[in-house]
């Protein structure tokens, strides 16, 4: 990768996570101007979580206080009646599988985290712990979630536009983490996920680079988006937005993207949290869980208005307006994406 591909400005992404060299291309008041607006429009949707779940993580807490030796024995022993009886409440039947669903993936995170040995390589990790809870705490109904050493469909689709089909098809953009809306109607890739190095922690190039892999998926998703609906109206294009999420070490960052402009494509970071290293830490699992909740009530309102999106799109045709010859130049007002830097050809000695 050269120099330049190393910068997301290359790739025609804003980066609104740090204070890089993109920001001084902008005044005080217009980089404000960005942040606030990407602030307000790409967010995650706050979920209601039920008390159920502050109950069972107070549990949780009392438990990991304790000097206790077994503490999986002690988790499995926390159940709704249980709680029904510490805390003077009578839960419905929702409540108890919340419970029993956050109990099982609370178990084997314990597990996993007691037979934890120094070096873990990067997928051993991810399969153990974030890609474990994330996939417990998603809605598998709404979600087709596939984890490994996969490919970004939608970045294979746009590396590979354009050539010859007799030749080799190109892999789309590398990522350990895919999140596909089942009810969607352009099985929209609404979340992506990369993790970066095992233990020890990667260095922090390895975790700089990786995050403009997954900004590129990320862009790809969105570019296949608007490609696919270029003739809905370009103010609902521009709304929609998809989401990303890396972890590094025991922290576990979500991101959010969208196009506001063409070829001007903005990344924010959504939220941050950090899952526990120790037992006595297991607590802390609390604020994962809420954030997997905010996910997935965000994953349903990006359904619901992608799959608008394409409504629109569609009505394109009863209009009799699909030849709309500005939306095609523009590739649906996305731009032309930025496409791999060729790579130099070798010296030649003479």
């Amino acid at each position: 990768m050269g120099f330049f591909a190393r910068s997301l400005a290359y790739w025609n992404i804003l980066d609104l996570t740090e204070d890089g060299l993109i920001r001084s291309f902008f005044s005080k008041n217009d980089w404000q101007e960005i942040t606030e607006s990407f602030e307000k429009e790409v967010t995650l949707i706050e979920s209601d979580i039920p008390d159920v779940v502050t109950y069972f993580f107070n549990e949780v807490e009392k438990i990991t206080k304790q000097e206790n030796e077994n503490i999986v024995r002690e988790i499995e022993n926390l159940s709704p009646e249980l709680i029904e009886k510490n805390n003077h409440v009578e839960l419905t039947k929702e409540e108890k599988d919340i419970v029993d669903n956050i109990r099982r993936a609370i178990i084997t995170y314990t597990e996993n985290l007691k037979g934890l040995e120094l070096p873990i390589s990067e997928s051993d990790f991810d399969n153990d712990f974030p890609n474990m809870l994330t996939k417990r705490f998603l809605e598998k109904r709404d979600l087709k979630m596939d984890v490994g050493e996969i490919a970004c469909w939608a970045s294979s689709r746009r590396r590979n536009e354009g050539r010859l089909i007799v030749l080799r098809a190109r892999i789309g953009q590398k990522c350990d983490f895919r999140g596909t809306l089942k009810n969607s109607v352009n099985s929209l890739e609404a979340i992506i996920g990369l993790r970066s190095g095992g233990l020890p922690i990667a260095h922090r190039k390895k975790i700089f680079e990786d995050r403009i892999d997954l900004s590129v998926a990320m862009r790809d998703v969105l570019y296949d988006f608007f490609k696919s609906n270029s003739h809905a109206p370009g103010d609902d294009l521009h709304r929609t937005y998809v989401l990303g999420i890396q972890s590094w070490g025991w922290v576990h960052e979500t991101y959010g993207m969208d196009c506001k402009a063409t070829n001007v494509l903005r990344l924010g970071r959504l939220s941050q949290t950090r899952l526990p290293n120790t037992q006595k830490s297991l607590a802390i699992l609390e604020g994962f869980y809420a954030i997997m909740s905010d996910v997935k009530a965000t994953l349903k309102a990006i359904c619901d208005h992608t799959n608008n999106v394409s409504l629109s799109n569609s009505r394109a045709h009863r209009d009799r307006k699909r030849k709309n010859s500005a939306h095609d130049k523009q590739l649906g007002s996305f731009g032309i994406p930025s496409a791999s830097p060729k790579k130099k050809n070798k010296l030649q000695i003479a």
